[in-house]
């Protein structure tokens, strides 16, 4: 019975999937977004933090204060972020960002653009997996 168990332990095990913080942020510190992305590639948004100017929002109290936010729709690929989040509901968009990659030899770029409607719009400096 015990090794009845034992095997059926290792057929529903999983991989651990890891996960990681993408960090966008202005170059005068006064806009950022968190991503906190997961999967096989990085490919999946699972938590997220935003600033922009006196405003702050959080998908969860865990990852800091803030107004509930949530992803709309992501993609992570090809060189290329492209993120937009809203509320809860899906009603409002709160931000837009739009980064791309690029590297040559031992050079490494990640770079866009942070938009807050009815905030502003930001140039943006990206660090992360």
């Amino acid at each position: 019975m015990r090794a009845l168990i034992v095997a059926a332990s290792l057929l529903i095990a999983t991989p651990s999937l890891a996960t990681e913080w993408i960090y966008c942020t202005s170059a005068d510190e006064t806009a950022s977004v968190g991503l906190l992305v997961g999967g096989a590639d990085f490919a999946s948004v699972v938590a997220i933090t935003l600033n922009a100017g006196d405003s702050a929002w959080a998908s969860s109290e865990t990852y800091g204060p803030g107004q509930p936010i949530a992803v709309e729709q992501a993609y992570i690929g090809d060189n290329q972020i492209i993120v937009d989040l809203s509320d809860l509901d899906r009603n409002q968009l709160i931000a837009e960002l739009r980064a791309y990659t690029a590297s040559e030899g031992n050079d490494y770029v990640q770079g866009g653009v942070l938009r807050v409607p009815g905030k502003g719009a930001w140039a943006v400096s990206c660090e992360g997996p």
